[in-house]
């Protein structure tokens, strides 16, 4: 075998062949890759190039194919693969003989002890550990175990089985789940995505409408303000008029104007009243933002205590400012307002409620009473 194995053996790279094997004009053969390496050693890289064989140095002409045109040694290939597979085989048998083979004794292993189900050699059971140990013809526990083991091979294979129905209803629960959740994925974007552009749509017509509110009443209060300056303006220009006029006529063009303004003013307002409290209502946008949504279930936790707590003295304070109007129903609207936005009471505090309005009215009442008694 050593022998064959140097004949198939590449000069170059002193390995067997590795295929494909080129057959030189010389009879010599070589890898191709390794007579490539050659002739880029020996600057042959043109296609019509030549070359000498390195094993006996004879020049070698290429005829403008390059390696391409150089003869395929097919045989020697064929001889090749049958070598490899004996050389397989051979140390298939080497690696079998030393598996039987004792590692302590090196002697062959024929015996087999039973109690720690081992294979051993003569020597073991003589002079070695297993001295004192029954043991058995390793054919015969050979022989046993095997008819044992053909028959754990079908408890395993029913094992098998079954387990494979249960793999396989498990992948099926599995691509369920992850149907379900693409699915939830999905139904989770497409509504959300809907509620935000709900949302975002009232917010922008509330904004709206608040702009419009807000101008609206802006105009006639600045209109009320105009008006209420009218008076002082007017005052103003008749103290300048008569501080500081160049002379007679224009002192009296002037007075003609602004005694007609004067006669104007005092017949057409008798006493200009001063506009009530005209702010926005806060809640109503509230309630109108909020329409259709459980607003406890985005607040804070301290909002929720703080809500709870304030309950019966809603309750109360309502019946006890039933009488009074606007401007008790206003200050219960700040204070739910405040709690809702997280600015009212801690979860610790008491909430308080301002005191009734008609009861603290007539407390002012009495001690305005009295100074005036007093005085």
């Amino acid at each position: 075998m050593e022998a064959l194995g140097a004949v198939l053996s590449c000069p170059v790279c002193m390995e067997l062949f590795t295929p494909p094997v080129l057959l030189l004009s010389c009879s010599h053969n070589f890898c191709k890759q390794c007579l490539e390496l050659i002739l880029v050693g020996q600057n042959c890289t043109h296609a019509n190039g030549q070359f000498c064989c390195p094993v006996c140095r004879k020049v070698i002409y290429l005829r403008g194919r390059g390696t391409n045109g150089l003869q395929r040694n097919i045989l020697a290939e064929n001889i090749l693969e049958k070598f490899k597979e004996e050389l397989e085989t051979l140390h298939t048998k080497e690696q079998n003989q030393l598996a039987q083979t004792c590692e302590k004794h090196g002697e062959s292993v024929n015996l087999m002890c039973l109690s720690d189900e081992e294979p051993i050699c003569g020597i073991c059971k003589l002079f070695g550990d297993h001295k004192s140990h029954p043991v058995a013809k390793i054919s015969d526990a050979y022989a046993e175990r095997k008819v044992n083991f053909a028959k754990d091979i079908q408890l395993v294979l029913q094992k098998s089985e079954s387990a494979a129905q249960a793999v396989r209803d498990m992948e099926k629960l599995i691509r369920e789940l992850s149907t379900s959740a693409t699915d939830t994925l999905a139904m989770i974007d497409a509504i959300g995505d809907s509620l935000l552009s709900g949302i975002k749509c009232r917010i922008a017509t509330l904004k709206k409408q608040l702009q419009s509110e807000h101008c609206s009443k802006l105009e006639k209060l600045q209109l009320v303000a105009r008006e209420l300056e009218a008076p002082q303006e007017l005052y103003q220009q008749m103290k300048m008029l008569l501080q500081h006029h160049a002379n007679a006529v224009q002192f009296l063009h002037e007075h003609k104007r602004l005694k007609g303004e004067m006669e104007r003013l005092v017949e057409g307002s008798v006493s200009l009243p001063v506009p009530t409290k005209d702010t926005i209502s806060i809640r109503r946008y509230f309630q109108e933002l909020i329409r259709g949504i459980d607003i406890t279930a985005f607040a804070l936790p301290e909002t929720d205590q703080v809500l709870a707590s304030m309950a019966g003295l809603q309750e109360a304070w309502q019946a006890g400012c039933a009488m009074q109007g606007r401007l008790s129903q206003q200050v219960l609207e700040d204070i739910l307002c405040k709690a809702v936005s997280g600015s009212g009471p801690k979860p610790n505090q008491e909430a308080k409620l301002p005191r009734n309005p008609s009861h603290a009215y007539s407390v002012q009442g009495s001690e305005i009473g009295s100074r005036e008694s007093t005085v």
